[in-house]
């Protein structure tokens, strides 16, 4: 049998998921800034001619 369910287990749990959220959108943010600036190095010699 588990444990009981008690309001500090929830408070608890849920700021953890909170913290574990925030951690994940932390990385996203830097992975997406990193690719931004990965591409932006990659073709920094180079003129591209965009026609819109």
């Amino acid at each position: 049998m588990g444990m009981p369910d008690t309001k500090r287990g929830r408070e608890r749990k849920g700021r953890t998921k909170r913290q574990q959220r925030r951690e994940h959108e932390i990385e996203r943010a830097l992975a997406a800034r990193d690719r931004s600036r990965d591409f932006e190095e990659l073709y920094e010699d180079e003129e591209i001619d965009l026609d819109i």
